[in-house]
């Protein structure tokens, strides 16, 4: 095969490709971040498949039943600080994108930033079912392989 013939050929590859990329670009889907480390980069796990989408909604609805309350957002502390949920990809994230922190057994949205004058604030709503997401979301995190069997042994001491 000549230079010229190879490179139409990839040329022609990525372009049937490129419809299936995009596609993929806009699948709906969960980036789950395990707020962990202080200097370094936390652990990310992306959800795509429906299946595991569905269970995660499931119970995240369930925690959002709670009632809520609105005050002062936690101040951020070093070691473990919750599992922040972002909706990315496909029509959720632009339907829910406000990012939420599951933490033992309290959703947090933020709702306001901190200023010079004024702390940041939050609406938190306390349940076991927010307790159940985080050791799932936990577990998730482990057979991914974002979280190895010693921090997830800590972090489920630290709830």
């Amino acid at each position: 095969m000549t230079t010229l013939s190879l490179k139409s050929l990839l040329t022609g590859l990525a372009l049937l490709a490129a419809p299936a990329f995009a596609l993929a670009a806009e699948a709906p889907g969960l980036q789950i971040t395990y707020l962990v480390y202080s200097g370094r980069p936390n652990p990310v796990v992306t959800v795509t498949d429906p299946a595991a989408l569905r269970a995660i909604e499931t119970r995240l609805a369930d925690a959002l039943a709670a009632p809520a309350k609105t005050g002062a957002a936690a101040e951020p502390v070093l070691g473990y600080n919750g599992i922040l949920l972002e909706h990315v990809g496909g029509s959720s994230a632009k339907a829910k994108p406000q990012p939420l922190l599951i933490k033992g057994q309290q959703v947090r949205i933020d709702t306001a930033p901190a200023t010079a004058m004024k702390a940041a604030t939050a609406t938190t709503r306390s349940s076991a079912a927010a307790g159940d997401l985080e050791a799932m979301l936990l577990k998730l995190g482990q057979k991914q392989g974002a979280l190895d069997a010693t921090t997830l042994n800590v972090l489920l001491d630290q709830r």
